[in-house]
């Protein structure tokens, strides 16, 4: 192989390595610096009847992130300071609907429903908690969506992206 075309192979695996991470998608190798925001594409949101035009700024103490509307629920991304050890300590009042200890995709997990229409699905960051909130829109003619598998879902499809703990 020439210098040339070595050249040219270096520079194609590359561009195919950056096109993995993508502008939206890039490489963080610390779970407190994840950019909620980013995780999932706009065609993937769109593939989840959520509208990328909608999203808007979460930033309450301790949990940043976005949330969109979608045509059958809000959804919301963020990183909350709190770890999933943390959430599991804590005492479980009536506040709390459901509360279960999981996985997704083998790493530790936790769900819970402080609302009727709305689960959260925590994911382990070691230092953070990474959280999927599915809120189903209740309107007439729309189907009820299970918010808990929904959020169930997304953590699994954006849970590879995620750095390990």
């Amino acid at each position: 192989m020439t210098n040339g075309a070595v050249l040219v192979a270096a520079v194609a695996l590359l561009a195919m390595g950056c096109a993995a991470n993508g502008p939206e998608n890039p490489a963080v190798a610390d779970p407190a610096k994840v950019d909620m925001c980013t995780i999932l594409t706009e065609p993937e949101l769109s593939r989840f009847g959520i509208q990328p035009g909608t999203r808007s700024p979460v930033d309450q103490p301790g949990s940043v992130g976005c949330e969109w509307a979608g045509t059958r629920f809000t959804l919301s991304l963020e990183r909350d300071k709190e770890t999933v050890a943390s959430y599991k300590a804590r005492p479980r009042g009536p506040a709390f609907i459901t509360f279960a200890e999981n996985t997704v995709n083998g790493r530790a997990g936790l769900r819970f429903g402080v609302d009727p229409d709305g689960c959260e699905q925590l994911i382990d960051g070691g230092p953070v908690s990474l959280v999927v909130n599915v809120a189903s829109m209740l309107r007439p003619n729309v189907p009820h969506v299970d918010s808990c598998a929904e959020a169930l879902r997304i953590a699994q499809l954006i849970e590879p992206r995620l750095p390990k703990p």
